[in-house]
């Protein structure tokens, strides 16, 4: 993964000009994101901010369920074809690290596969989950969904960090009083089973300790 603002604005510019398949049927991630946004409480009507939105597929899902949507992200190219494809939607070319949105704006914060957490710097993933509360107001949720198969590393096949437990456990702002989870899931269970069964401490430990290799989906809900 690039390390400079440019570089992975550039990285992703080319990754949504060749075109992005969706790892799920539309159908699939829409009961994903219908259950996420039912476990995280989000009323109609909700401001969302929609962070890495990249052609705007989740940022469409969340439109749906009656919320005030903004999508961002640091790529031109995902903006672009994110408006051609949902123009009633606001879609904006923004820096995910410095938000120029007033402090508590919005109700919801949706945060899925931002390449902000892909480092071994702990201490910077927690000053970036603070500066998204600052735009969340007091009552609001930031939701952030990553995916780890917990070994720590990287892959063969991907530069994407794989956090250990004990990273995903230590992420959580030391400050914040109100935070639900990290739990692990999986979108095969969060598509399947009621909230409340997919994402618990339960269904946590069985994912942390089942001894095979794959990606666990993390859900963190962190609440101001």
């Amino acid at each position: 993964m690039p390390d400079t603002r440019q570089q992975i604005a550039e990285y992703y510019d080319n990754v949504y000009a060749e075109g992005v398949q969706p790892a799920y049927p539309p159908e699939f991630t829409r009961h994903v994101v219908h259950n996420l946004c039912d476990r995280a409480r989000v009323v109609h009507g909700a401001r969302v901010l929609d962070v890495g939105c990249g052609t705007g597929l989740y940022s469409a899902l969340l439109d749906e369920r009656g919320y005030d949507v903004t999508g961002i992200d640091i790529s031109e190219t995902g903006i672009r074809k994110a408006k051609e494809y949902y123009p009633h939607i606001r879609f904006e070319v923004q820096d995910a690290t410095a938000l120029p949105y007033p402090r508590g704006h919005f109700d919801f914060i949706f945060a899925f596969g931002v390449s902000v957490a892909n480092t071994h710097d702990l201490n910077a993933i927690r000053s970036w989950f603070e500066h998204l509360l600052s735009v969340t107001r007091t009552g609001g949720t930031v939701a952030f969904l990553g995916g780890s198969n917990l070994s720590g590393g990287s892959t063969e096949t991907s530069d994407w960090i794989n956090h250990s437990w004990n990273d995903i456990r230590s992420i959580v702002p030391r400050t914040l009083q109100d935070a639900q989870g990290p739990w692990l899931s999986h979108f095969r269970l969060m598509k399947s089973l009621h909230p409340a069964l997919s994402m618990n401490g339960a269904t946590t430990q069985a994912l942390r300790f089942l001894p095979f290799s794959f990606e666990r989906r993390i859900v963190l809900f962190l609440r101001k």
